[in-house]
């Protein structure tokens, strides 16, 4: 399943990139000689007009090779019209530009369908409510359902999210509902200074709730203490050493703070009381600031209570563009992040990581699955835009190059940058394999 999975997402994001500058470069006049999804010797191939469509060896990547693209082609001088290397430079700048930004339509194709069909997200029940926060100050309590933020239906928690972020830190009024009973509480949301994910200080509006989740388990991972304790999908934990649990967030809580100390857990399962004992293993976990802390962890994820969002066609298209800009920012900045070291080299994964993950995501569900292949495909488009030599971004480079000049590189000068290039992609492929590597040897997750 995990080798056929990644096949399917592979070859379907390395033809997207390479239909790009296929129907780019015929659309422009520019004769196309082969089309592979591959590279190496050729396993099936068959040639339709001036083009041979191959199926190549090594998956890990395709190619589109041009009339005139390399400069020892011969030619007649009644084909240099249809030449790659005769052409301006703004169409063979549209010709490379089309790959990557075709990977970036087709995620954004994939996001407007999942929000389309519907996407879940937490239902607006009050989980946890942090102390001496605005929430906690304006009566908010767990299990309340909040139905309305100033005047908006709020049919998820995202909507609630929203409400606060566009508040700016103005007063807003909840409208919530509290054991069949509908009351509006006054909440005044505050502004505070928090760390995102790369350990930045950044603004945050925050009103200080969880959403709610049950104390139930959703899944239990391979070889952990929880599957080794005969923990299973679907039981409700009720007690932990004789402390009433409500939400998921309770038992976490006990979890986290428990690492290598057995727990006694009394378990419903269907309509039957089970107690069990099991011991958190001992992880480290890095905060955002750059802080450690050993937590417990027994290996569970929650059930979820969720709510299935869908949108029209309109809001999940402009939510589909978003979401894909978001990812190619977060992606241009990880990559920013990883030269200045902020982010551990260690994260970089290859070929292996995307051949575990693609199963990982296939077993969960087709949902899953696609929106997995929507970010590989941002970063592929993204980091083909780089200014390394044999990429897209570096033919782009030398195209800006031409432009400035008024005239091509010599070939010299290209030969030596591209093997410069080339030495670069091996290098850090053979970085990532060896994290892939490690990772599958030690049994370790990313970081």
């Amino acid at each position: 399943m995990t080798v056929l999975s990644a096949i399917v997402l592979l070859g379907i994001l390395i033809f997207v990139h390479e239909l790009g500058h296929f129907l780019f470069a015929k659309k422009l006049g520019v004769r196309v000689l082969k089309f592979s999804l591959g590279f190496g010797p050729k396993l099936i191939g068959r040639k339709y007009g001036d083009t041979e469509y191959l199926v190549s060896a090594v998956p890990l990547g395709g190619y589109v090779k041009m009339l005139g693209e390399e400069s020892g082609d011969e030619m007649k001088e009644d084909d240099k019209p249809f030449a790659y290397n005769y052409q301006p430079v703004w169409k063979r700048f549209l010709i490379v530009f089309a790959g990557p930004v075709f990977n970036l339509f087709f995620a954004a194709a994939i996001f407007f369908f999942v929000f389309l069909s519907g996407v879940p997200v937490p239902k607006p029940y009050v989980g946890k409510v942090m102390e001496n926060s605005p929430a906690a100050a304006a009566g908010l309590m767990t299990g309340d359902r909040i139905a309305a933020v100033s005047g908006n239906t709020v049919s998820g928690w995202d909507d609630i999210d929203a409400s606060v972020n566009k508040s700016r830190g103005e007063r807003l009024l909840f409208k919530i509902e509290r054991e069949g009973r509908l009351i509006e509480l006054s909440v005044t949301p505050e502004k505070k200074t928090g760390k995102n994910i790369f350990g930045e200080n950044t603004e945050v509006i925050d009103i200080g709730i969880m959403p709610l989740l049950y104390p139930e388990v959703g899944e239990v991972m391979k070889n952990t203490a929880a599957e080794k304790a005969g923990i299973k999908k679907g039981d409700r934990i009720v007690e932990i050493d004789s402390a009433p649990i409500k939400t998921w967030h309770d038992m976490t809580e006990i979890i986290h703070g428990s690492p290598e100390k057995p727990l006694r857990l009394k378990i419903k399962r269907d309509e039957n009381f089970l107690e069990l004992t099991v011991t958190p293993g001992k992880k480290t976990f890095k905060y955002p600031d750059g802080t450690e802390k050993q937590i417990g962890l027994i290996g569970i994820g929650p059930a979820g209570n969720n709510v299935i969002k869908k949108y029209n066609p309109l809001k999940a298209a402009s939510l589909g563009v978003k979401r894909t800009w978001d990812m190619v920012v977060l992606t241009v900045v990880m990559v920013i992040k990883l030269i200045q070291r902020i982010i551990p080299a260690d994260t970089l994964g290859g070929p292996i990581m995307i051949f575990q993950m693609a199963g990982q995501q296939a077993s969960l569900g087709a949902m899953n699955f696609f929106v997995f292949m929507a970010l590989i495909s941002i970063n592929l488009g993204v980091l083909n835009l780089l200014p390394i030599p044999v990429l897209d971004g570096g033919h782009i480079l030398f195209l800006g190059i031409e432009a400035v000049r008024r005239k091509p590189l010599s070939e010299k000068v290209i030969m030596t940058a591209q093997k410069i290039g080339l030495a670069i992609i091996i290098t850090l492929t053979a970085f990532a394999f060896y994290n892939d590597i490690v990772r599958f040897i030690s049994g370790k997750t990313m970081p």
